[in-house]
């Protein structure tokens, strides 16, 4: 019972922060015990920031006790620092691979914090670039290497290094899909909207190209279904899908993705995910890109969700220490555990993904 009235009222705070909407908060008379509750849970789904915002226009009565509110004021500075940090980086990385011919997209992160309302506000990752062919990715990877840092391959096709204390990772693929079967699919659409990015990003005073909406929100996507198979993901992830669909709804053609979510084979998981977004996180069903489905129960996956946390490092169901870099407790039963719980929602990427996952780590190795 405690914990879900906390959760009740994360959720309200949650979405005031992410629409400025003034929906009735009657029920946030919190103790302070159940306010540090309330700040914890955000800040395992790192969310904390974007709950920040949902407090400001609340009367005295309700706000948190001052010392917590402090707390929080200084936790959101340091995201915000932490952001303005991430962009410079971004905006000096862009430099060097534009003095070696190199024009690579941003994937996620920055991308997606443009679609809130208080872009500094959402807490920051890695940085992803995406470089468009082998030849490319390889030279990324010699030139940052040249600018003295350590570049380690990693799962997934990937590669990671640290510049100036931020993580920041290469990929050769640019989504995160497993199903081998798809993958002629994917080529074809990287092809057929290469020529429309969305419209570029000015970080630090330097332009960034991003994907074009349709295809950001297939990378967005794909990518909360490929954590849902490992690890678990939280709710920042869902906020970023929301925003996104919001922001660009006029740029996506509705009837084209859903044919393209349906080709993938994870439309009926994606119905999920559109009932999500708009029964807990606030979406305006108007904002989606196509029709609810009828009949969908997600309330199964909101609360797979919210006990996993940030990619499932706080997940109190397999332990909540990291075991190493990378390393989770139980690692393959929490996989299989996943993949039975989705197969019947992405069939193929479900087979599929534990083959590939373990594969490519010992790849990577």
């Amino acid at each position: 019972m405690e914990e879900g009235f906390v959760r009740n009222a994360l959720m309200v705070l949650l979405r005031r922060g992410l629409w400025g909407t003034r929906e009735e908060v009657n029920a946030l008379s919190l103790t302070a015990a159940q306010w540090m509750a309330l700040y914890q849970a955000a800040s395992r789904h790192t969310v904390e920031g974007i709950v920040y915002d949902g407090i400001q226009s609340l009367g005295p009565a309700c706000t948190p006790p001052r010392d917590l509110m402090i707390r929080w004021t200084v936790r959101v500075d340091r995201i915000e620092r932490q952001n303005k940090h991430m962009n410079k980086c971004i905006a000096e990385q862009m430099a060097l691979f534009s003095a070696h011919g190199l024009d690579p997209l941003l994937l996620k992160g920055q991308g997606l914090a443009a679609c809130y309302p208080e872009p500094l506000h959402r807490i920051c990752g890695d940085v992803d670039w995406y470089f468009g062919g082998k030849t490319a990715y390889q030279t990324a990877a010699n030139v940052v290497r040249q600018s003295g840092a350590e570049v380690r391959a990693t799962a997934g096709f990937s590669s990671e290094y640290a510049w100036r204390g931020t993580a920041m990772e290469h990929h050769q693929r640019m989504f995160d899909i497993h199903n081998p079967f798809v993958f002629p699919l994917l080529k074809r659409l990287q092809r057929r909207y290469a020529g429309t990015p969305a419209a570029s990003l000015r970080l630090a005073g330097s332009s960034v190209r991003l994907l074009s909406p349709i295809l950001m929100a297939v990378q967005v996507n794909v990518h909360i279904l490929k954590h849902l198979l490992s690890f678990g993901i939280g709710l920042r992830q869902l906020c970023d899908s929301a925003r996104l669909y919001s922001v660009h709804k006029k740029a996506i053609d509705g009837g084209e993705l859903k044919r393209i979510y349906g080709k993938l084979g994870i439309l009926p998981w994606i119905h999920c995910l559109h009932q999500l977004l708009v029964d807990r996180l606030g979406l305006p069903e108007g904002d989606l890109p196509f029709e609810l489905a009828e009949g969908v129960d997600a309330a199964w996956m909101m609360d797979d969700i919210w006990m996993a946390g940030n990619f499932g490092f706080t997940d109190p169901r397999f332990g909540t220490t990291e075991v190493a870099a990378g390393e989770r407790h139980d690692s393959a039963k929490r996989i299989l555990r996943n993949v039975m719980r989705y197969v019947r929602y992405a069939p193929m990427e479900a087979i599929s993904f534990p083959f590939v996952h373990f594969y490519s780590r010992y790849a990577a190795k």
